[in-house]
């Protein structure tokens, strides 16, 4: 239960930034990301091809080499329309056994589940045995990844490989 409890946190707290794409701005949740993860024992590197496009690279490394594993999210959403919706798309209310908002499906639920999954290993003092544990969350993702996840793979291929 605690885990669904900081599950259904985090995801509301990405939930109420607004990071329809376009414009995306994304800064806001990658930070709160970094921040996230960086207590729990991760190392954050934040890279951004514009400033307010930033995505985050946080990485458990083991003591020895060995094979990374890359748990990929999105934190950009498609645009959504108030007038549309019964509750605030940007307001993460908890109603009728749901969360609400945009993003809570695609994609900001994954990312929250990673990333609280990922955090609560950390915590434990858990590391990988050989190699890495990285989570890259991007922007930019609904409109092709020019700034996100194909940028930093031909600007930073090292850091997500």
């Amino acid at each position: 239960m605690e885990l669904e409890r900081q599950t259904t946190e985090v995801l509301q707290r990405l939930v109420r930034f607004n990071t329809v794409n376009p414009p995306g701005n994304e800064r806001e949740a990658i930070e709160y990301l970094a921040g996230y993860l960086a207590d729990a024992g991760f190392q954050t590197e934040i890279l951004a091809a514009t400033d307010d496009r930033p995505n985050l690279v946080a990485t458990l490394t083991a003591e020895s080499d060995g094979a990374t594993l890359v748990y990929l999210g999105h934190v950009d959403t498609v645009l959504a329309d108030a007038s549309e919706w019964h509750h605030d798309p940007w307001s993460g209310d908890v109603a009728d056994g749901f969360l609400w908002g945009r993003g809570s499906l695609d994609m900001k639920s994954q990312v929250a589940a990673e990333a609280v999954a990922a955090a609560a290993l950390a915590r434990e003092g858990w590391r990988p045995k050989r190699g890495a544990l990285k989570l890259v969350f991007v922007a930019d993702e609904e409109t092709g990844g020019d700034v996100g996840a194909h940028w930093l793979c031909e600007h930073h291929p090292d850091k997500v490989r």
